[in-house]
C-alpha cells in the first residue's frame, strides 16, 4: 500500500466516513461575504464527518487574486484544524513533458494539495509526472457525472487478439490502462455517481484503485448506488463527493448548522449502505 493509499484508508477510519465535501464557492450562493471564513466555517462544522475536501479551483479562479488567496488560505486552515482530511485540488490538470511537471509541482508543492484531479487526453506522458510521490494522490477523470461526458468517454473501441474482436468504450479502455500506470500505488478514477452502469464496469476493471464519485446531492445521483457499486471488496475505497446540497444547505447565518446536519445525513446514509452490505466501520 502507498503512503498516498494509507492516508486515505486512515483519513476514512478516523472519520468513519466516505465522504468529501466540495468546497465550490460562488458569492451569489454564499451566505457570508468572505470566501474564506464561509469555508473555515464548513470545515469547522464538518471536520469530524468528512474524510477529504475537495475546492474546484475554477470557483476560486473566477474570483482573481482575492480568490486565489481565500484558496491557499484555506488550505492551510484544514490542514490545521483538521489534519487527518485529504485535501484534493480538482483543477482537471493534464499536459506534457517540463508543463505537466510544473503543474505537479504548483498542485502538490505550491498550493498543498495531498491529491489532485487530471486529464489524462494526453496519455500516459500526460500522467507519469504527476505519480512520481507516491505520498501524493492522483484521479483522472475517467467517466464524468454530466451528460455531455457520453460524447467521448463512452465512444466504443475496437479490441482484440488472435482475430476476437469486442467494442470496448474509451473510459474503460483508460480505466485498464491505469491499472497499467499504477505503478506507485497512488492512481485513482474520478467516476460519476450518475452514471451507475459505468461506475459498477469501472470497479470491475479496478477492483483495488480508489475512486473519487462526484454527483451525488445536486447533480441527482443515487447515494446507495454509488456506495455499493464504487467500494472495493473490503467496503472502501471511493470517496463520495457532495458539494452544493453541503455547503448551501441554507443560505441563512444558519449555514453551519444546516452544513452540518446535511453532512451527517449522508455520512449516516453511506455507513448504512455499508452495513447492508456486512462492510461497515470496525
Amino acid at each position: 500500500m502507498s503512503a498516498f493509499a494509507e492516508r486515505l484508508d486512515q483519513a476514512c477510519l478516523t472519520t468513519k466516513s466516505l465522504l468529501c465535501v466540495g468546497l465550490d464557492v460562488d458569492p451569489a450562493c454564499m451566505p457570508a461575504p468572505d470566501v474564506l471564513q464561509f469555508n473555515r466555517a464548513i470545515v469547522n462544522a464538518t471536520s469530524d464527518l468528512a474524510c477529504a475536501y475537495k475546492p474546484n479551483l475554477a470557483f476560486y479562479e473566477a474570483l482573481g487574486l482575492p480568490g486565489l488567496e481565500a484558496l491557499a488560505r484555506t488550505v492551510e486552515y484544514i490542514h490545521t484544524y483538521a489534519p487527518h482530511a485529504v485535501i484534493i485540488g480538482d483543477g482537471k490538470r493534464g499536459d506534457i513533458g517540463p508543463s505537466a511537471q510544473a503543474y505537479a509541482k504548483a498542485m502538490f508543492h505550491v498550493w498543498g494539495f495531498d491529491a489532485i484531479t487530471i486529464n489524462a487526453w494526453g496519455g500516459q506522458d500526460t500522467v507519469s509526472p504527476f505519480l512520481e510521490d507516491p505520498s501524493r494522490g492522483v484521479f483522472i477523470w475517467c467517466r464524468g457525472s454530466n451528460p455531455g461526458s457520453a460524447d467521448l468517454q463512452d465512444l466504443a473501441l475496437e479490441e482484440g487478439l488472435h482475430g476476437t474482436q469486442h467494442r470496448v468504450p474509451v473510459y474503460q479502455r483508460l480505466a485498464s490502462l491505469a491499472q497499467r500506470w499504477n505503478s506507485q500505488g497512488n492512481l485513482g478514477l474520478v467516476v460519476g455517481a450518475t452514471v451507475p452502469a459505468q461506475l459498477a464496469a469501472v470497479r470491475r476493471l479496478c477492483p483495488d484503485m480508489p475512486l473519487l464519485i462526484p454527483g451525488v446531492g445536486a447533480q441527482g445521483g443515487d447515494l446507495e448506488e454509488a456506495v455499493r457499486l464504487g467500494v472495493d471488496v473490503h467496503g472502501r475505497g471511493a470517496i463520495i463527493n457532495a458539494s452544493r446540497s453541503i455547503i448551501y444547505a441554507s443560505k441563512g447565518p444558519d449555514f453551519p448548522a444546516a452544513a452540518r446536519l446535511e453532512a451527517s445525513r449522508i455520512r449516516d446514509a453511506i455507513a448504512k449502505c455499508l452495513e447492508a452490505e456486512g462492510k461497515g466501520w470496525p
